[in-house]
C-alpha cells in the first residue's frame, strides 16, 4: 500500500497505529506484529510504523491487509545530523497521524514511545505506550533521553507494563500509573513428541541471558548424568565466548550452541527441560511458550517476569539469579526425577488458557477507546 495512501474506514470500524522502532527478530517485535495481524483479522483497519526505513528488513510476517509504513529515522555520526533525523521522523509521523486520525496509537520501547508521544502533541487520538523490558537494569537509553521519558511519559493515555514489579516501580521512580498487560501465549502447536534427555535453552546470546551460567551448572552434573544433553539455540556477541567457555568445561561433546532455528516448537515439545537462566527480564516468551508446550521449565526468579508465569513447585521451578549452585541443584533433581517433570509440564501446559491471544487482547482493547469495545463485543 502507498506510503501516503489513507484509506478511510468504515463506520465504526477501529483504526489503529502501532509504532516501534523496527520489525526484526525480537519479542517486542513479534508482540506487536501478533497485535497486527490479530485486530487485522478482526476487520480493524491497522497501520503499522516503524522509526527504521525499508532498507531494515521485517522479520515477522504481516497480514496483507495491515498497511505498512516506514518514518525512517537514521542515527548519523554527528549530534546535529541524528537530531535533525530524528525530527524529521516526527514530523513524518504526525503528517501520517493527523491524515489517518486514528482511534487509538500503541508504540512500543522508550525511543519510539518518546518520539511518538512528540509526535501526537494535541492531536485527539489515546496514546498508549507499552515499556517492554525491566526499566531498573536497561542502560541503552542515555540521559537526555531519560529526561524526555520523564517529560513525555505523564502525556500517555496509559502506560502498559508486562508485570506488576514493573508496574511498582514506574509509580515509584518515574511518577507515573500504568496497567499491567502481559506478552500472550500465541497459537503453539499440539506436538506428541517424545520427551528427550535433552536440556533446551534459547535466546539471544547475550550476558543478560545467563547462559555462561547454564554452561557451569550443566558442566557439574554432566558426568553423573551421562545421557544428557545441553542445546542452547541463539545468535548474539557472546558466542565466542561461549564456545570457548563450554570448551574449556570439557563438555564440547555434550553441548552444541545453535544458530535460531524456525521449529522451535518442536525443540521445546522433545526437550527434558527447559532452562532459562536470564539475569534480568522483560515477560520472556521463550519461558511462557515453553510451558505452553509442556515442557519442565526452570528459570531464574529474575526481576521481573518469570515470577509472573512460574508458581515453584507447581507448574515450574525457580531458582535465584546469578547461582550455579542452585541452577545445578533443581536440574539434577528433575533430572533423577522423570514423573515430577511430567507433573510440572502437565501444570505449565494450562498457561495456554490464562495467556490465550484473546484474553490478552481484550485487556488491549479495553485500554484503546471505551466505543471500540462497545461496538465489538469486547468484555
Amino acid at each position: 500500500m502507498s506510503q501516503d495512501a489513507a484509506v478511510p474506514p468504515a463506520p465504526g470500524v477501529p483504526r489503529v497505529v502501532l509504532i516501534i522502532g523496527g520489525l526484526q527478530r525480537g519479542g517486542a517485535e513479534r508482540v506487536i506484529s501478533d497485535m497486527a495481524n490479530y485486530w487485522c483479522q478482526k476487520g480493524w483497519q491497522i497501520t503499522l510504523a516503524t522509526w527504521s526505513g525499508p532498507q531494515v528488513e521485517d522479520f515477522y510476517a504481516l497480514d496483507s491487509r495491515v498497511e505498512r509504513l516506514w518514518l525512517e529515522t537514521s542515527a548519523p555520526d554527528s549530534t546535529i545530523n541524528r537530531l535533525a533525523s530524528f525530527w524529521r521522523g516526527v514530523r513524518r509521523c504526525r503528517q501520517i497521524l493527523r491524515r489517518h486520525r486514528p482511534t487509538a496509537v500503541v508504540s512500543f520501547i522508550d525511543i519510539s514511545n518518546i518520539l511518538t508521544l512528540i509526535a501526537s502533541w494535541r492531536l485527539p487520538h489515546r496514546v498508549i505506550v507499552s515499556v517492554r523490558t525491566n526499566p531498573l537494569r536497561t542502560s541503552t537509553v542515555s540521559l537526555p533521553w531519560r529526561v524526555l521519558r520523564r517529560l513525555t511519559y505523564p502525556r500517555a493515555d496509559d502506560i502498559v507494563a508486562q508485570t506488576a514489579g514493573v508496574a511498582e516501580w514506574m509509580a515509584q521512580e518515574w511518577r507515573v500509573d500504568s496497567t499491567v498487560v502481559p506478552n500472550a501465549v500465541r497459537d503453539l502447536p499440539q506436538l506428541t513428541s517424545v520427551r528427550e534427555d535433552l536440556v533446551v535453552a534459547i535466546g539471544r546470546l547475550a550476558p543478560v541471558k545467563g547462559f555462561d551460567l547454564l554452561l557451569r551448572a550443566f558442566a557439574r552434573i554432566a558426568d553423573e548424568h551421562d545421557k544428557w544433553r545441553l542445546v542452547i539455540i541463539g545468535a548474539g556477541p557472546e558466542f565466542e565466548r561461549l564456545t570457548e567457555l563450554r570448551d574449556s568445561l570439557d563438555v564440547a561433546e555434550r553441548v552444541a550452541i545453535l544458530e535460531p532455528v524456525d521449529d522451535v516448537e518442536s525443540w521445546l515439545a522433545r526437550a527434558g527441560l527447559v532452562v532459562q537462566p536470564s539475569r534480568y527480564e522483560g515477560f520472556p516468551n521463550v519461558v511462557l511458550e515453553a510451558m505452553g508446550m509442556g515442557a519442565a521449565v526452570v528459570a531464574a526468579d529474575c526481576a521481573w517476569g518469570p515470577g509472573d508465569m512460574i508458581e515453584d513447585g507447581v507448574n515450574g521451578r525457580l531458582v535465584p539469579v546469578d547461582n550455579v549452585n542452585a541452577l545445578a541443584s533443581v536440574m539434577q533433581e528433575l533430572i533423577k526425577h522423570p514423573e515430577v517433570r511430567v507433573s510440572l509440564g502437565a501444570e505449565a501446559e494450562k498457561v495456554r488458557q490464562k495467556f490465550a491471544q484473546s484474553v490478552v487482547m481484550a485487556q488491549w482493547e479495553r485500554l484503546l477507546c471505551s466505543h471500540v469495545n462497545e461496538q465489538h463485543g469486547t468484555a
